[in-house]
């Protein structure tokens, strides 16, 4: 299999349909467009720059392949090493003719292929200045082989053919296991961002013809037929579907979509064929903005990373002087051969390979598994400050609530019914836009009211709206203090002077609302809201969803001081917002989540972005990142602990008891290794 150089699809040479010479190298596509695309610039496709965006995946790939065949030969010279050990000999399994010369030469060959990956990561690292596990590979490895070359020469008995041989095989296994566990992880993350078409269906003067899907620009008219893919986000402008986002958002059910309804690149039409007005395509499309969020989370550092790391430099400094000094103590007090067992024992059993995996592979995780549930990290400081947070502050319109009036209830006074209030009202507010007008009308409409007509409408501001309505005077104005301190907002429908009823109206929960701040408490967070409305209005819901304090009738500059105020206290404090009003709250917060549509994610001022405005998606978010944060925490730990034990002992501080050999040590050091890889990969939220 190859990689297709535009897209990066593996593509068999053989079956392959699609392919074109380019200076002399011949190059294979998954489908014609992309031939085309490479036709027009190759350079552009053949740069670093592009082969790096498709490489991360594949170079794992290559890098387990590698690690497999230099695996199957090294294991397959260990047979003839095997056969000239004193090992072999006891069993009388040891061949009887040219063993040293049998047994170097294996030895050899096994020595610069087998160790190659060790010998070039070594080099790496030293022109790097970062001294690590390879190194110390390296030296154990070296030293093995140098000093049964050394023996060899000077008619010596004494080899660590089989401990070279057995300390590269296991080595090789453990880096095979790990590359294959870290390769599949990868692609995982991967998956994501390889769910765009090839083609679109570009409709340009009546007729249609099929495009890359690069060549979309904002404004295109595409069709969408049954079964696609969306190429690019937009609107649809003509017909009805469901869409499957699942693997965008992680929501699983369908979703209706009709004219006016945002679609996003990469979900699936599943019934009728729509036509969308593009609106977004490459980077700033939601795909691409998963895909550059994704990249900043792999490239950047944390701080728990640079602590890992610099512990991982110190050790391997103090692992190869423990080894210098285990050398001198036993070339001392016992023979050569024993001593440089036990120095490359303890070289080869304290690599600080498990702690240069602790951070990284826990936070490719966390991306994988917050991206699928379409939660955006913008950096890793959000994960590592939310896991101090103390303190989660919503905003309540457009956060706790829909930001959209239902009516709750209609009290009929004065000989008037509430179907005549109710058609009086909205035959009035029919022809007013402000959002309580709108939530009249639509229940005038779920009711089935006709409307009547109505003459000399005026809106006076501040204060309601008048006309004329079948001869009456009706006018509608904002309910009295009294009725406020319901904590409801009323209106009072008046016809020719006289009350004829009140209406009572209610911003709408959320859904999940309710769940997501009773977990939150549980989990022992101290929830606060922030709003605009009145004080009666916060107390009625701050009741209601068991909210510990809140702050009323706050402009938009004032959540920031509130915020502050609370770090001065010393509250980690978290901000949850529409991400608009509530930007500069949001940047204030030690932690900033906005509330945003899939296609409405370029919030700058939010540390994470929550693409399917579910409000349950913050509990999920600080289970992530306490989760996250344990299992950093458990690698960390397990690789500094292991190494505290295993280090004295294969020193030979135990030497009368136990002693851990060169093999031995390679073998302990790969299963912590693995196990590292697996405790990050095991990371998971209930």
């Amino acid at each position: 299999m190859v990689k297709d150089p535009v897209c990066g699809m593996d593509v068999d040479p053989e079956k392959a349909e699609y392919k074109l010479t380019y200076e002399g190298q011949e190059y294979y596509f998954c489908s014609r467009a992309c031939m085309e695309e490479f036709s027009k610039d190759p350079q552009r496709y053949l740069s670093r720059g592009h082969r790096e965006d498709h490489s991360h995946h594949e170079g794992h790939a290559h890098h387990s392949s590698d690690l497999k065949r230099r695996l199957i030969a090294s294991l397959i010279l260990t047979i003839p090493i095997f056969l000239t050990s004193d090992v072999a000999e006891d069993l009388g399994l040891s061949l009887t003719v040219h063993q040293g010369v049998i047994g170097l030469l294996s030895a050899s060959l096994l020595f610069l292929y087998g160790g190659y990956p060790f010998l070039r990561g070594a080099i790496s690292e030293l022109k790097e200045r970062s001294p690590g596990m390879m190194l110390l590979v390296s030296i154990g490895i070296s030293t093995s082989f140098l000093y049964s070359l050394y023996s060899f020469s000077s008619g010596g008995t004494k080899t660590f053919y089989l401990e070279l041989a057995l300390l590269i095989d296991i080595m090789l296994i453990g880096h095979f296991i790990e590359a294959k566990v870290t390769s599949k992880a990868t692609s995982s993350v991967d998956l994501l961002v390889r769910l765009l078409p090839y083609e679109a269906h570009l409709i340009s003067d009546g007729s249609y013809r099929d495009v890359p899907v690069r060549e979309l620009k904002p404004g295109d008219i595409v069709l969408v037929k049954p079964g696609e893919r969306v190429p690019a986000d937009g609107v649809i402008i003509e017909g009805t579907s469901s869409f499957d986002e699942s693997i965008l958002t992680g929501e699983s059910a369908p979703v209706l979509r009709g004219k006016g309804g945002k679609v996003i690149a990469g979900s699936i039409n599943l019934e009728g064929a729509v036509k969308i007005e593009v609106e977004r395509t490459g980077e700033d499309s939601y795909l691409g903005q998963v895909e550059r969020l994704i990249k900043e989370i792999r490239s950047s550092r944390s701080r728990f990373k640079e602590i890992a790391d610099r512990a991982a430099f110190f050790l391997t400094i103090f692992v190869i002087v423990s080894g210098a000094i285990t050398l001198v103590y036993w070339s001392l007090n016992g023979s050569l051969s024993f001593a440089i067992e036990r120095a490359v024992s303890v070289v080869v059993v304290a690599c600080p390979h498990a702690l240069g995996l602790a951070i990284p592979l826990v936070m490719q995780r966390t991306a994988m598994l917050s991206s699928s549930r379409g939660i955006l990290l913008k950096s890793k400081e959000a994960l590592e400050r939310a896991k101090d947070v103390k303190v989660i502050v919503f905003d309540k319109t457009g956060t706790l609530t829909e930001g959209k009036f239902i009516v709750k209830r209609i009290e009929a006074l004065n000989g008037f019914n509430e179907l005549d209030v109710l058609k009086l009202a909205a035959s009035l507010d029919y022809l007013s836009n402000h959002p309580v007008a709108r939530a009249i009308v639509r229940k005038a409409e779920e009711e089935g009211i006709k409307l009547a007509d109505v003459s000399e409408f005026r809106s006076v501001p501040g204060v309601g709206v008048e006309g004329i309505i079948e001869g009456r005077k009706v006018s509608i104005t904002a309910g009295s203090d009294s009725m406020a301190e319901s904590g409801s907002t009323t209106v009072q429908v008046i016809v020719d002077g006289v009350v004829a009823g009140i209406m009572e109206l209610e911003d709408e929960l959320k859904e999940g609302v309710e769940r997501a701040i009773k977990k939150l408490k549980e989990m022992g967070y101290k929830i606060h809201m922030l709003t605009g409305d009145k004080g009666a209005v916060a107390s009625k819901l701050s009741e209601k969803l068991g909210i510990d304090s809140y702050h009323a009738e706050v402009k938009p500059h004032e959540k920031v001081d509130i915020i502050r105020e609370m770090q001065e206290e010393g509250s980690a404090v978290c901000m949850v917002g529409d991400g608009i009003n509530d930007a500069p709250a949001l940047i204030q917060a030690d932690v900033g989540i906005a509330i945003g549509a899939g296609t409405d994610i370029a919030i700058e001022s939010a540390d994470v972005i929550l693409v399917r405005s579910d409000i349950e998606d913050v509990v999920y978010f600080f289970k992530l990142a306490k989760s996250s944060y344990r299992k950093m925490l458990e690698n960390v730990l397990w690789a500094i602990g292991y190494n505290s034990l295993t280090i004295p002992i294969a020193a030979g501080a135990l030497a009368g008891l136990v002693v851990i050999g060169p093999a031995m040590g390679a073998l302990i050091m790969s299963m912590s290794d693995i196990i590292v890889v697996l405790n990050a990969m095991s990371l998971s939220v209930n």
